[in-house]
């Protein structure tokens, strides 16, 4: 597969797999931002879920797949794992709401990932991050499909 980088520079729009790229890609930067938060013994999936809860507490697990485009079944292993650790409170059928440890935890995070976000964006430039901007709107509104 050619994820758009091969040996020779040649790439062709037949061979040019945006799906492999932009996989090669998501490990990359999340690699980064992963290693950011070693510290709090999280990663940047359950750190990304804390801070969403944190800032709309009471959200469905429902929703959160949705806007993630996260299967349910994965999202429910995501929200089991954060309760078990005692961030999440019991009673999920009134939505997802953070403990105090949980509080704790996701404004640590928030801190961890604005100082990184600010350093990427920097690393990458305005023209990047632009571009990533009118790709990542092109895809949703052209490839996800109307549920």
């Amino acid at each position: 597969m050619n994820t758009g980088h091969d040996q020779q520079g040649a790439n062709s729009i037949e061979t040019y797999c945006i799906a492999g790229r932009l996989r090669m890609l998501a490990r990359v930067v999340t690699g980064r931002y992963n290693e950011a938060f070693v510290s709090e013994n999280v990663t940047f999936a359950q750190a990304g879920l804390l801070m969403h809860i944190f800032a709309q507490p009471g959200v469905r697990q429902a929703e959160l797949s949705k806007r993630f485009q996260i299967e349910k079944s994965a999202m429910s292993r995501d929200v089991q794992l954060l309760q078990k650790k005692g961030w999440l409170t019991d009673n999920l059928r009134n939505g997802l709401f953070l403990t105090e440890e949980g509080r704790l935890l996701a404004k640590r995070c928030h801190k961890i990932w604005k100082v990184l976000n600010e350093q990427i964006h920097q690393d990458l430039g305005m023209d990047a991050v632009n571009g990533l901007t009118t790709f990542s709107d092109t895809v949703l509104t052209k490839l996800l499909p109307n549920k």
